[in-house]
């Protein structure tokens, strides 16, 4: 938890430090917050390659060479680390609740995505000598897909937070939770049970944004906690000896992220410096 106590530390210092400029005399106007889910201008989509991290539990065999056909000379129970790479992609949207100046607010991040990604040599197997062989042949493999909503409090500025096409950047950062369903089947043709794990984990993330035509986004998000993805409670024949378990730990997820409708905001010519909302008033 030292990264998510870390991002908030983060936060609170960053509201302390910011630019004057940001902090001005005028506001940017807020508006009744449900009505945000009907403006498309705030929409967004985005294309995920996720990274999850995880842990495998269970029997694995020993032989002489490693190999799953090899010399028997046993079993063990183990614990080990897993890694695996997936992409997918979601649709989100921000909706300011408190401005905090001229070109920033506050605001509550929303978005629905799916994630798929597969878990590699689960039925690895060890020398004599302690080595770890992953298979040649007959791999077990689990692949997992992932349904997700992140809800959240950002912190955001520039370009999308005011909607404006004026301001050529943007960065965003924030803090909050993930509510997911994680479905989980063996690649084993044997009759072996898809999984569901369910669980809601914290996440912390930063992006920042600039204006080229739309909107594109660069985005980073960490995510942990433990969920349990994968539970096999027999021999698989030709694969593995006995039972074992895949829990996820953490995720760590990049995105590109392209505000589809952004090309129809307001103030789009660079060399006006006056806000449309406060004609008196000028950018710092």
């Amino acid at each position: 938890m030292n990264v998510f106590k870390k991002s908030v530390l983060f936060i609170a210092f960053a509201s302390l430090v910011m630019p004057a400029g940001v902090f001005g005399q005028y506001q940017f106007p807020m508006h009744p917050f449900l009505s945000y889910f009907g403006d498309l201008q705030r929409y967004e989509i985005a294309f995920n390659v996720n990274m999850p991290s995880g842990s495998f539990e269970g029997v694995q065999r020993v032989t002489t060479d490693g190999t799953y056909g090899g010399y028997y000379l046993g079993d063990t129970t183990i614990k080990r680390d897993l890694s695996s790479m997936g992409f997918g992609g979601s649709i989100g949207l921000s909706l300011p609740f408190k401005a905090t100046g001229h070109i920033s607010c506050w605001a509550m991040a929303i978005q629905l995505g799916v994630n798929m990604h597969t878990w590699t040599n689960l039925n690895s197997t060890y020398k004599f000598d302690g080595t770890l062989v992953s298979p040649t042949d007959n791999a077990l493999t689990a692949s997992t897909m992932q349904v997700h909503l992140p809800i959240g409090i950002d912190w955001k500025v520039g370009n999308d937070a005011i909607k404006s096409q004026r301001l050529a950047l943007g960065a965003s950062m924030g803090l909050g939770v993930i509510p997911q369903l994680n479905m989980t089947s063996a690649s084993t043709g044997q009759n072996i049970r898809s999984n569901y794990g369910f669980g809601c984990t914290p996440y912390a993330k930063v992006e920042g944004n600039f204006r080229l035509g739309w909107v594109f986004k660069l985005r980073a998000m960490y995510s942990m906690g433990d969920i349990s993805l994968l539970r096999v409670n027999k021999r698989i024949d030709g694969y593995t000896d006995g039972p074992f378990s895949i829990i996820s730990t953490s995720n760590l997820t990049f995105s590109l992220v392209i505000m589809p409708f952004s090309g129809s905001w307001r103030e789009t010519d660079w060399w006006n410096t006056w806000d449309t909302y406060n004609e008196h008033d000028r950018f710092n």
